[in-house]
């Protein structure tokens, strides 16, 4: 539950900025975050991938388990387009804009508008459903404190454009990490009994470094459609375990 509480205060503060203060940012300093923020993403999905790996040792237990991510990845990929994930996730985007445009013409009175805008692009993330399942399998909680910087950066803009109504878009934010957080949990224990455990972080690494592409905008990458592979990565593994043995 950390990355929760972290995410949950970063929004705080973030409003709470806005609201009292005049402090900003440069775009220099800004650009800095995002570099910052970048790196830290994939070093955090590296090194989760890592330890999905390697946590059994051997130089062919991590070849056949990164081969088993890599397939799932692909499969995993192919099932989000079928769903059109990534669509929703669009979508879901397209109405927070309007949300934006509609509360940026009302100005501080805009309320409902405001908060709405927030909990859709505070909730409807690739990295924040990553990271609440990774804070409850394995405590892991560095995707969720990246996620918390994000977040804090534009609350502190969402606030002063439309007031303390903003604060509020934290409450479904903690009921949706901590949903994630119990569901990782629940999980964790039949996952590592099955040997499944290591596939699902190694996907779950994989999925953040490429939300570092979409910050270093190197490549437009439809990152909601690679979530399935957090099922197909341990469906895959399970059913290599019965063909093949452990």
């Amino acid at each position: 539950m950390i990355g929760t509480w972290i995410n949950v205060g970063a929004i705080w503060l973030g409003a709470l900025l806005g609201l009292t203060t005049k402090f900003d940012l440069s775009a220099r300093r800004q650009q800095f975050i995002k570099v910052v923020l970048g790196v830290a993403t994939v070093w955090f999905g590296f090194k989760l991938m890592w330890n999905g790996l390697a946590d059994s040792g051997g130089v062919k237990s991590f070849a056949y388990r990164f081969f088993i991510v890599l397939v799932a990845m692909v499969v995993g990929h192919l099932l989000g387009k079928i769903c059109r994930i990534q669509s929703l996730f669009n979508r879901l985007g397209q109405t927070a804009k309007k949300k934006l445009e509609n509360a940026a013409a009302k100005g501080p009175n805009a309320g409902n508008d405001g908060f709405m805008a927030a909990t859709i692009l505070f909730t409807a993330t690739p990295l924040g459903i990553v990271g609440g399942l990774e804070d409850g399998m394995s405590q892991y909680w560095a995707p969720l404190a990246i996620k918390a910087v994000m977040d804090a950066l534009a609350t502190l803009s969402f606030a002063r454009a439309f007031g303390w109504t903003t604060l509020l878009s934290a409450v479904p934010v903690a009921a949706l990490l901590t949903a994630l957080t119990v569901l990782g949990s629940r999980l964790e224990p039949w996952l590592s009994e099955q040997h499944l455990i290591g596939v699902v972080h190694a996907s779950a690494g994989l999925i953040m470094t490429y939300v570092a592409l979409v910050i270093f905008e190197v490549k437009k990458v439809e990152i909601a459609n690679y979530l399935p592979a957090l099922i197909v990565a341990p469906a895959l593994m399970k059913l290599a375990q019965m063909v093949f043995g452990n």
